[in-house]
């Protein structure tokens, strides 16, 4: 008879796992049959030798020696449909775990000697033997029918220190819950179904040192579904629906609004109303912040993306790849129309100061030039209204702007001062001609403007 207690699990996972395990409570009776088992205060050390195993067995993990911890695991199994050859899970949930992952410089992780199956065969014949590529998973190697109520984390912590980029990063407040799992290999076509919904915080601990961002902390949730089996194949390939909601956070040093913000023709339009790009982007409460997901196989599409700051809303849609990282996105800029005065001011001051020549500036309104320069960047509701094409990949962004394509202020000036000089001329002969014959001369004006 083995007597199946908290001593007994510790050990069985210590040897399992290579580290040492303990546990604080655990409460298994013939009841959890209905009732379900319930595992409370576990910590789980850092990789530990046989002989290190040995010593510490029966002592508490050590808190500097924590490479996991939960404050309970739940474990609830409905007991008769197995007898029908169905598997049905009520609840397998982890709750307030912490997790600290590490990879070193080599990019080997701390949970490596996990990850890697165990071969027991002797060198010589690992190295003779030639290893067959795995084959794909098939709804048909499931044996039985799998329905699930809820399986996932309630409140965890990851706290993961990379140490190729010298950069740690955190998950907390990690919410995350697959349920109503239905797959059922004979029925694939109704029954092919994981509904998912998730919700946490990501953060950088410390700036970022590469990548397309100084530092960020966000917070996300997202509601939506898997479908495991592809239907035609029946072979595993997951395809996530999903909408990803960005609610709060704030992000600096994001490239793909430092390369808007450094495209010299915005910065001679915009001036100081593009710099904000640079800076600190800051939201909370904004639900509407978010987009759509389709992935699957690698490949990731983007629909009716949103992002809401103060200066601007930004609307985006497009494709990339999660193994090569290469992007292929269209990005829309819709300023704030509080903005659209200011911009003239400033934009009739550059040109001000463009105009060297004194008898074009004597016949020149510098604001109705500004106001002209401006119309191309406006949409239906007065609003500056920029489009950018987005490419390269999530390291190295390539930038973009397709819409509207703006004349330098050099060349506005210099063929706006054309038309200035020779209506000055027309003006200066009709005081000389008198306004009858003066006819002739705006007829001439009409035609030159006509032929420009």
């Amino acid at each position: 008879m083995l007597k199946v207690d908290k001593g007994f699990i510790a050990a069985q996972m210590s040897k399992t796992l290579n580290r040492q395990v303990s546990i604080e409570n655990i409460d298994v009776s013939i009841f959890s049959i209905v009732s379900g088992i319930e595992i409370k205060e576990v910590a789980i050390s850092n990789f530990k030798t046989p002989q290190q195993l040995s010593s510490l067995q029966g002592k508490p993990v050590a808190a500097n020696d924590v490479f996991a911890s939960m404050e309970a695991l739940r474990f609830k199994i409905r007991f008769l449909p197995l007898l029908k050859r169905q598997f049905d899970l009520k609840e397998l949930v982890l709750y307030q775990p912490v997790i600290n992952l590490s990879r070193n410089k080599w990019g080997v992780l701390s949970i490596d000697d996990l990850l890697k199956p165990k071969d027991k065969k002797p060198p010589q014949e690992q190295k003779e033997q030639v290893k067959e590529p795995a084959k794909p998973l098939s709804a048909d190697n499931l044996p039985i029918a799998i329905k699930v109520g809820e399986v996932g984390v309630k409140n965890g912590t990851i706290n993961y220190y990379d140490g190729k980029l010298g950069q740690t990063f955190q998950v907390y407040k990690l919410d995350t819950l697959a349920y109503d799992i239905n797959v059922d290999p004979k029925d694939l076509a109704n029954k092919d179904e994981i509904k998912l919904k998730f919700g946490m915080g990501l953060k950088t601990v410390g700036p970022m040192k590469t990548g397309s961002v100084q530092n960020f902390d966000i917070k996300m949730d997202a509601v939506g579904k898997l479908i495991p089996f592809d239907l035609k194949t029946r072979l595993l390939e997951p395809e996530a629906i999903l909408h990803l909601a960005i609610p709060d956070g704030e992000i600096t040093g994001l490239q793909i609004f430092n390369s808007i913000a450094t495209i010299p023709i915005l910065g001679d339009y915009l001036g100081q109303y593009i710099s904000f790009l640079k800076g600190k982007q800051q939201w909370s409460n904004a639900r509407e912040n978010g987009v759509d997901l389709l992935y699957k196989a690698g490949n990731a599409k983007l629909t009716n993306g949103k992002f809401i700051l103060k200066e601007a809303k930004f609307l985006f849609d497009g494709a990339m790849n999660t193994n090569s990282k290469a992007l292929d996105m269209n990005l829309n800029m819709i300023m704030q129309k509080e903005i659209n005065d200011k911009v003239k001011e400033g934009l009739a001051k550059k040109i001000d100061a463009a105009i060297k020549n004194p008898e074009v500036k004597k016949y020149t309104d510098t604001n109705q030039l500004a106001e002209a320069a401006m119309q191309p960047m406006l949409n239906k509701d007065n609003m500056i209204d920029l489009k950018f094409k987005v490419g390269g990949t999530t390291s190295k962004t390539n930038i973009s702007l397709v819409h509207p394509q703006l004349n330098s202020l050099g060349n506005i000036v210099a063929k706006s001062a054309g038309g200035i000089l020779t209506g000055a001329g027309v003006k200066a002969g009709k005081e000389l001609l008198g306004e009858g014959r003066g006819k002739v001369l705006d007829d001439v004006h009409d035609l030159f403007k006509k032929k420009q």
